[in-house]
């Protein structure tokens, strides 16, 4: 990935970083990057980009009205563009949103400039993982990391084979 891509990204993602401003590591201490998209539902966004080798964290809102998912990722396993095709391929994506014109400029260089708008302000995030939380509440209930909630969440939504995500002592809470 060139310097550029990492760059516009970053500045994509300053209102991310500072809604996780509490959090012990941001998203440029853990090398990861933050891209955020709207769509018309975010259970079925989260659940998709979940799917997505690389997200290792995703959060879902509201932003000037909006409906969207904002995930981090592991720029050296994904990018903004495979995370754009994957929500594409699911008829879930309407844009990657972006904080200036300056930045759309950069990102329609990567994913078209139909696929990029500028939205003012700051997201709102409401409680993640729908799926997980309302189809499997003994799952949600168990202490996750957010790497096996993401799979969970992911397969809850979709079906197919539960991932092999838990601990031992998970497994054993379960029984």
């Amino acid at each position: 990935m060139t310097m550029s891509i990492q760059a516009w990204l970053t500045i994509c993602c300053l209102a991310a970083t500072a809604a996780h401003a509490d959090d012990s590591q941001t998203a440029a201490e853990s090398r990861t990057q933050t891209a955020t998209f709207s769509m018309y539902c975010y259970w079925t966004g989260e659940a998709t980009l979940g799917r997505v080798d690389g997200v290792v964290a995703s959060r879902i809102g509201h932003w000037g009205g909006k409906e969207i998912v904002q995930v981090d990722y592991d720029p050296e396993r994904t990018d903004v563009g495979e995370l754009t095709s994957a929500l594409k391929k699911q008829r879930s994506f309407y844009s990657l949103l972006v904080s200036d014109d300056a930045t759309r400029e950069r990102a329609a260089d990567h994913v078209g400039r139909g696929d990029v708008s500028v939205e003012r302000g700051k997201p709102r995030f409401i409680e993640p993982k729908h799926s997980l939380r309302s189809r499997h509440p003994e799952l949600a209930a168990l202490d996750l990391t957010e790497a096996q909630a993401i799979a969970l969440n992911s397969w809850s939504y979709f079906g197919g084979a539960m991932p092999d995500v838990l601990t031992e002592e998970q497994k054993m809470r379960l029984e």
